[in-house]
């Protein structure tokens, strides 16, 4: 059974249900139960991975290589025969890989064309310096990245303050962008009609954001599979595979956080110091990359399209 059918059958109210309004346990909730059926569903398997493999070697040319060896001390003919059987087939994997690069560049996906021809050509980047040191290293490379986070408090000094003193107060009713003039305004104008506009601004709010459960389906579906998961350790590929089974869910969580607020779920990021130079040493030559929520990213596009 795959994670999608599961999904599928899956009773999201009782679920949600016990936690009532409280957004964030509805969200601990639902991200608990995705990571659950993964974990449950999705085998796990170990792959060795060397630094000459190739991407074009199958599992079929290396069938053939372990027969070419079986052969190696025996007939020499049946040897020739898989030796022969084996460039064909590397011929033919190259093609394959070759026309696959073709096909991406067509996409303009040059992310993947270059990683292919990195590894077509054996170019090797310099390896960079990690990052070293423990909890003190990392308490500076918060406060370095988050030095333009900090609020610093402007001290008036004693000219400005006597100035704010003799300015004259502002009107409540221009003060405040929500409040109402009881009675007309007080204006320059000759016009006699001119004093029967008001120059508040009417109170209505605005009109709540809701979405659609079409519209999460098709963000949830343009999601890069390719991306790391972010702190809740929801994969991409399991968010877009399971679009049309969790666009129901999230849609309910979604309009609810619009109503009360974030979750602190969705709030939470890992700052990764990412090195600008192979042999970085300040702080300055490491780039913050910050990994978050699919889902509140999802949210966001959605804000954003609207």
């Amino acid at each position: 059974m795959c994670v999608s059918v599961t999904v599928s059958v899956t009773d999201w109210q009782a679920l949600c249900e016990p936690h009532g309004q409280d957004i964030d346990g509805i969200t601990e909730c639902i991200t608990g139960y995705i990571n659950f059926c993964v974990d449950t569903i999705v085998p796990v398997r170990t792959v060795n991975c060397y630094p000459n493999n190739k991407p074009w070697v199958t599992k079929d040319i290396k069938a053939i290589n372990r027969k070419k060896k079986a052969f190696r001390e025996g007939n020499k003919v049946e040897v020739r025969a898989t030796q022969r059987d084996l460039r064909i087939k590397i011929r033919e994997a190259k093609e394959k890989y070759r026309r696959k690069l073709e096909w991406k560049l067509q996409q303009n996906n040059m992310r993947e064309v270059w990683s292919g021809m990195r590894t077509i050509t054996g170019y090797k980047s310099s390896s960079s310096g990690g990052v070293n040191g423990g909890v003190e290293r990392a308490n500076e490379l918060n406060q370095f990245f988050n030095r333009f986070d900090t609020v610093t408090p402007i001290h008036p000094t004693s000219d400005s303050s006597a100035a704010e003193r003799q300015r004259p107060a502002a009107s409540p009713a221009l003060s405040s962008p929500t409040a109402h003039l009881d009675g007309p305004a007080r204006t320059s104008s000759s016009d006699p009609s001119a004093g029967s506009h008001h120059l508040g601004i009417t109170g209505s709010p605005p009109p709540p954001i809701t979405f659609s459960t079409e519209q999460v389906r098709r963000q949830l579906q343009k999601i890069h599979i390719g991306k790391s998961a972010g702190p809740d350790g929801v994969s991409p590929r399991v968010l877009k595979d399971c679009a049309p089974q969790l666009s129901g869910v999230l849609h309910h969580v979604f309009n609810l956080s619009l109503s009360l607020r974030v979750p602190v779920m969705w709030k939470t990021s890992c700052l990764v110091p990412v090195p600008k130079m192979p042999r970085p040493s300040d702080l300055k030559d490491y780039r913050p990359v910050a990994l978050t929520s699919h889902i509140m990213k999802t949210l966001e596009r959605l804000l954003l399209v609207r």
